[in-house]
């Protein structure tokens, strides 16, 4: 086993945030209707009978409920996607208790329920289309493959070795 590699730690941990970010954008995609309505329905106080899109009250609270359980299965598909990536290139185990720990902060800190990483990536995407699901369906994408190719960057450890590869030259 290598030592702890914190350039490696801190390119996983944006790699994951990329990762769950485009997952959450994808569950946010299925349900752009619900969201829509959620959207106009606060912003307007008006008094609303029945809705087969929410038919009770409480629906409207279990559907935010199950936004996070998708954001919880985005941290652990990423947690076991960094774990087989270490263990492939036989990085230390810490790695991935470090990058779990630091998920865990900042899924505490609502950093996915804020939206602060699509906030910055909108106004690309409202220039592409003016349907907030195919926003959804393009913030998802985008995502989705920016952490993917970082983490897949992530695996190459030479890539990071620039003084040890030029001094060999």
């Amino acid at each position: 086993m290598k030592k702890l590699n914190f350039k490696i730690i801190l390119i996983q941990f944006i790699g994951i945030i990329f990762l769950i970010n485009g997952l959450l954008q994808l569950r946010f995609y299925t349900a752009a209707e619900k969201i829509i309505y959620i959207r106009k329905h606060f912003k307007s106080s008006q008094t609303r009978g029945h809705d087969p899109l929410f038919p009770a009250e409480t629906d409207i609270f279990d559907f935010w409920s199950s936004i996070y359980v998708w954001i919880f299965l985005g941290m652990l598909l990423g947690i076991c996607l960094i774990s087989y990536i270490n263990w492939k290139n036989k990085l230390s185990a810490l790695n991935n208790i470090i990058i779990a720990l630091c998920l865990y902060i900042v899924l505490r800190l609502k950093f996915f329920r804020r939206g602060i990483l699509s906030d910055v990536f909108h106004p690309f995407t409202v220039t592409l289309s003016d349907d907030l699901a195919i926003q959804f369906f393009i913030e998802a994408i985008i995502f989705t493959f920016i952490g993917s190719v970082i983490l897949y960057v992530s695996a190459y450890q030479n890539l990071f070795n620039f003084r040890k590869n030029s001094s060999k030259s």
